[in-house]
């Protein structure tokens, strides 16, 4: 691994590759790599990716992995009585730990929105 892919994959400072505002918020989710599900919640999420918070029992996720993931807005946040998710493709670009959390950053390169009313439409 060449001394600038090594930086990306471990620092968690590294700023300049951030093209997007990020925002602060912390939503539970529900990611799937190589088969095996990890519990995780947001720590900030941009246009173009987010940051999750992985439940230490977990195994970290090394950079390049690809990964599914539902990220899960409460009810109330798009509308009243209303739930969402958010169904992401994406990849493993950095990981980190942090004392006693594990940290993964993750591109997406697809996604879907879809309402609780959207599923019973479906139906």
């Amino acid at each position: 691994m060449d001394e600038r892919a090594e930086k990306y994959s471990t620092d968690p400072g590294n700023l300049e590759e951030r093209s997007a505002v990020r925002f602060p918020l912390s939503l539970p989710v529900h990611v799937i790599a190589s088969d095996k599900l990890y519990q995780a919640t947001t720590e900030n999420i941009s246009a173009n990716g987010v940051l999750f918070k992985i439940d230490k029992t977990d195994e970290a996720l090394a950079p390049g992995t690809e990964i599914d993931f539902l990220i899960q807005v409460a009810e109330g946040t798009t509308g009243e009585d209303e739930t969402a998710a958010i169904h992401c493709l994406g990849r493993i670009v950095r990981a980190y730990e942090d004392g006693s959390s594990t940290h993964a950053a993750a591109v997406i390169d697809e996604y879907r929105f879809q309402t609780e009313q959207e599923d019973k439409k479906e139906e």
